[in-house]
Parts: structure tokens; C-alpha cells; sequence
């Protein structure tokens, strides 16, 4: 039985204060995250994202849409309530929107993990600061020389570690049911 939207958002909470007391130490800005080769592109994205961080874990549905130069990211409970909105230009993340729960909430690392499971080549849009060394179905994500994420590409998902704070999402992908006007792009 799945949990009423209290105990959901009681879990958001939890995570949202984790993530946050473990970004605290360091450096305000997410390095790794400003894009030097951002190019203005169609892109389309949907996933169930599921987090797990020690015994918690809550799930959300993720949008993503770029039209042009800004990337937007739109999260759902799944019960349909709107979590957080975001955009990204390849320079700086911008919180549009978020609920209340979720204000201690590191955007900015979210929106840097995210990026570097489901955009794709985002590691080839840095320079020189960030090194992804791949092993089969396994890449690990340097930046300035500290590895920081690893990302396993499994059959119909993604699972993510974030190996500074730590914590895992699973991204598994939706299908694309936003609208368009009919130019299709499959997001790899």
C-alpha cells in the first residue's frame, strides 16, 4: 500500500534536510554544473525517480524540456502535486517554483546529478574540471579530480550514487506523453 501524501511529503522533508546538512560543507555553487559548450536544442524527458538515502526514500516524476537555451525541470509527487520547478540556461540552475517542505532543498546538485544520469554527453559539455571514466555499463564522474557520482546504465533504468553525500536515485524512464508539435526526439 502505497503511503499517504503526508508521510510522502514527511520523507521529502527528511531527504530534502539530509541532501542539504551534506552540501553544507561545501562550496555553495554545485561545481561541476555550468556547461561551457551549451548549445539551444529540443530535448524531452520523462522519469519516476525514486531516492533512497539510509532508510528513507520517497518518488517523484521528473519532466525535462528544452526549447532553445533553457532546460526546464518540472517535479510531481505522484499523486500529481507540483514539487519544485527549475530551469537551467548551461550557465546557472533557477528555482522557479518549489513547495514549501522542500526550501533547504540543493537544487543545484539535484539539477547536477540529474543532468549528468539523463542529459545526454553532459560530461563532454565541461572543461577540463570534470573526467568520466566508463567500465562497461558503469561511469564515474570526477570532478576536480574527486569522484562524485557514479551511474550505472541497467536495462530500463538508471541507478545513481552520489558518492559525497551519499545517496541513490533509480531514474526509470516514462513514456514521452508531453506534447509537441510533432518533432519527435528520443533522449537516449
Amino acid at each position: 500500500m502505497e503511503p499517504k501524501l503526508p508521510l510522502k511529503i514527511a520523507s521529502i522533508i527528511l531527504a530534502s534536510a539530509v541532501l542539504c546538512s551534506g552540501c553544507q560543507s561545501l562550496v555553495p555553487k554545485a561545481q561541476g554544473l555550468t556547461a561551457v559548450h551549451w548549445i539551444a536544442q529540443r530535448y524531452q524527458r520523462q522519469d519516476q525517480i525514486e531516492v533512497q538515502w539510509k532508510t528513507q526514500s520517497f518518488s517523484f516524476l521528473l519532466y525535462q524540456q528544452q526549447n532553445g537555451q533553457q532546460l526546464e525541470m518540472l517535479a510531481l509527487s505522484l499523486t500529481g502535486q507540483q514539487l519544485f520547478k527549475l530551469s537551467f540556461d548551461g550557465q546557472r540552475v533557477k528555482v522557479e517554483q518549489h513547495i514549501e517542505q522542500m526550501k533547504l532543498l540543493p537544487f543545484e546538485y539535484v539539477a547536477r546529478d540529474l543532468l549528468y544520469a539523463t542529459y545526454p554527453d553532459f560530461a563532454a559539455l565541461q572543461e577540463g574540471q570534470v573526467f568520466a571514466e566508463q567500465k562497461n555499463a558503469e561511469q564515474t564522474i570526477y570532478i576536480q579530480q574527486h569522484p562524485v557520482l557514479r551511474i550505472v546504465q541497467q536495462n530500463q533504468a538508471i541507478e545513481l550514487n552520489n558518492l559525497q553525500v551519499p545517496y541513490q536515485m533509480f531514474i526509470s524512464p516514462v513514456s514521452n506523453t508531453l506534447e509537441n508539435d510533432g518533432d519527435s526526439h528520443d533522449p537516449r
